[in-house]
């Protein structure tokens, strides 16, 4: 009895252990060496990025981690898509932006659309793709191996590396032999310190800078394991229990339920177009509000974002519906495809409606950097809406990856196109034309570093209520957020020139904040002290303890005894002193009596 279980019991357990060696993640010598390779990539972008921002150094580190990734997972077997490689060289493409602006909002946007584009790339050279890479689940596999895959396989690459440095012995003697050194490193050091003034400085300057370079250690071990475990699960895919399986969408809504659900929708929208025909129609005018004047600021106005959202809303709606609903002989129903097609095509109509809304917004208000960026985004979803109308008749034509590289070229051009400069010089361009009296100068000096030659142009215009914005725009730039890039003379100082001295740390050069730092350098030295004088007396009026009385556009300062009124002159075109008070006459009702001294 007690053989006959035992001989029960071991087949089994010998079949347990068979599926876990089966699975068991052998490494290679190239899977060691990278390891060195990956902890200096995550070095670079904690040095390079965390520590100097979004500028060239990240540039410099997504280049680095792409060849590394590139050189790991590169297998001459791999059939590699032409789509992964254009991923790949739009992802560099879209990291060289950060070295010509700094815009943050388009940094944002831009950061999210390397990450996305590196990942398509490294799934595609890595052969992980389960699906179709024409299909939208093509993205449902890029999500799974950027996250899922990655962490639920960390245990078992862990053990790998375990078993891997335990039986390597080189690791174990060199790790052996950098611990001996320390000791008597810590007795040769100070005697080379006290024997050399050249080695002296080298060892002090490392010394002030080690907290830095421990802390920045410190995370760089941080991200090398997530790298592994990214990198990792990309080579040895197929060797997971957790290796990825293909997506098949099996509808479960019968069509009768997705029809009459598009049907309602499509009424409602077919009644939205019938209300249109009040603005082109008198015979339909009954249907507009008692007196509505359908002037060009309203109509520019109203429901512009309204209409946007509803474009969104009908694609995910349409998308989803084709995905839940029942299969006839594996085809979406004619019915479904037929409001689908309607609904995009009115989400077209939509969309030309709101980019007429948009060209009239810009026409009237000045263009603004939200407006070209929506407008932008619609272009965006013209291009998905016309490429899934496609999809929905010929459902075996790829169309993600047309949708993904021209969304993804149309979003970098624009990058490089400089978006900050351009609405600057159309804002500034049509108050120069005569064509508007009136220039928001704030909401240029928002627009990044690229502005800086449009405050500059600014600063000479006739409207002295807009020059004086720009000039102490101008001050400021020097004085407060670029004095790290000068050698300034003392803010009085009429007479001596600013020098411009740029950060040599090229990890924080960019393009468009040295071309603004050359262009304050280039306008403030090329000044008369005179001119000079209108900066500074303007800069000091806005930023220092004066008073500006908008109604009367006049400065006053009052101080324990006195009080003073500065006042426009045309002549001299400053802000000059016109009257001046004693401590009684300030808090009076006679502010503008004869007892005012005039000047």
């Amino acid at each position: 009895m007690d053989n006959h279980i035992h001989s029960y019991l071991e087949p089994q357990s010998a079949d347990i252990s068979a599926k876990k060696n089966a699975h068991k993640l052998v490494l290679s010598k190239k899977d060691i060496v990278f390891v060195v390779l990956f902890f200096l990539a995550a070095f670079l972008i904690v040095d390079f990025v965390i520590s100097c921002g979004f500028n060239l150094g990240f540039t410099v580190a997504f280049a680095a981690l792409f060849a590394v990734l590139t050189a790991y997972l590169f297998n001459k077997n791999v059939k590699v898509s032409v789509f992964s490689y254009v991923c790949g060289a739009l992802s560099l493409a879209g990291s060289v932006t950060f070295a010509l602006y700094n815009d943050l909002l388009l940094n944002v946007f831009m950061l999210f659309l390397v990450c996305a584009l590196f990942g398509i790339y490294i799934c595609g050279i890595s052969g992980v793709f389960k699906n179709r890479q024409g299909s939208f689940k093509m993205l449902l596999d890029v999500l799974r191996e950027t996250f899922v895959s990655p962490l639920s396989n960390a245990p078992q690459i862990g053990r790998a590396y375990g078993r891997a440095l335990s039986k390597n012995k080189v690791s174990k003697n060199v790790l052996i032999g950098i611990g001996l050194s320390l000791p008597v490193l810590l007795v040769i050091v100070p005697l080379l310190v006290s024997s050399d003034a050249a080695f002296e400085s080298l060892v002090t300057l490392v010394l002030k800078k080690a907290g830095a370079y421990i802390a920045e250690i410190v995370l760089a071990v941080i991200i090398t394991p997530i790298l592994l475990f990214y990198a990792v699960s990309k080579k040895y895919n197929a060797d997971f229990c957790s290796a990825g399986r293909k997506y098949a969408v099996r509808g479960a809504v019968q069509s009768a339920v997705t029809v009459s659900f598009l049907s309602v929708i499509s009424l409602t929208y077919l009644v939205y177009l019938f209300s249109q025909l009040a603005y082109f129609f008198s015979a339909f005018s009954g249907i507009l509000p008692q007196g509505y004047k359908n002037t060009a600021s309203e109509y520019a106005r109203r429901g512009f974002f309204e209409m946007f959202f509803i474009c969104v809303i009908n694609i995910v709606m349409i998308a989803l519906a084709n995905a839940v609903t029942k299969r006839v002989q594996s085809k979406i129903p004619a019915g479904v495809k037929a409001l689908s097609a309607f609904i995009l095509g009115f989400t077209v109509l939509i969309l030309i409606t709101a980019m007429q809304k948009m060209k009239l917004n810009v026409e009237i208000y000045g263009l603004s950097k939200n407006r070209l960026l929506v407008s932008v985004f619609m272009l965006m979803i013209l291009v998905v809406i016309f490429f899934y109308i496609v999809h929905i008749f010929a459902p075996k034509a790829g169309y993600m990856q047309l949708i993904i590289i021209l969304c993804s070229v149309m979003f970098i051009a624009l990058s490089f196109a400089d978006i900050n400069g351009a609405v600057a010089k159309y804002n500034v361009d049509l108050y120069n034309s005569g064509e508007t009296d009136a220039v928001d100068v704030d909401y240029i000096n928002n627009l990044s570093d690229r502005a800086v030659p449009y405050i500059l142009e600014l600063a000479e215009a006739d409207d002295h209520m807009i020059s004086k914005k720009a000039r102490t725009i101008i001050v400021q730039k020097i004085r407060e957020e670029y004095a790290g890039q000068f050698t300034l003379p003392e803010l009085n100082d009429l007479d001596t020139d600013i020098v411009y001295d740029p950060d040599t740390d090229f990890r924080s050069y960019n393009y468009a904040r040295e071309r603004a730092c050359k262009l304050l350098e280039e306008y403030y030295n090329a000044l008369s002290a005179v001119e000079r004088q209108k900066l500074i007396s303007q800069y000091q009026f806005d930023t220092g303890e004066y008073y500006y009385n908008e109604e009367n556009d006049i400065y006053e300062y009052y101080a324990d005894n006195y009080c003073e009124k500065y006042s426009y002159s045309d002549e001299q075109d400053m802000y000059v002193l016109t009257q001046k008070y004693n401590v009684t006459e300030c808090y009076s009702d006679l502010y503008y009596s004869d007892s005012a001294e005039d000047y």
